[in-house]
């Protein structure tokens, strides 16, 4: 098998980006059909992160909701923020 059959490139914009992680983010709280808002803040690679918003299909209100408040205000809450300290990597793990 040659290696273009082994890897795919993905190159995606903001919207793509936020698209894709608004539809996860739906799917696994439960919403089939759904209203949503997000927004990418902070800087790649430093403090990068994604506040977003799910609600029902008739919650209209939720696009006047504003999302750097939001971020003020909420702690880090996914899947990867409460991990146990063992899974998390120390400087004196670097061969």
């Amino acid at each position: 098998m040659s290696q273009n059959n082994k890897r795919k490139i993905f190159k995606y914009n903001e919207d793509d980006i936020l698209e894709i992680l608004s539809e996860y983010l739906a799917e696994e709280t439960g919403f089939d059909t759904y209203q949503s808002t997000a927004i990418l803040l902070g800087t790649p690679g430093k403090d990068l992160r994604l506040i977003a918003v799910i609600g029902s299909e008739d919650d209209d209100d939720i696009t006047k909701l504003n999302l750097e408040d939001i971020d003020n205000e909420v702690n880090y809450n996914g899947t990867h923020s409460d991990l146990d300290d063992r899974f998390l990597f120390k400087g004196k793990n670097i061969k």
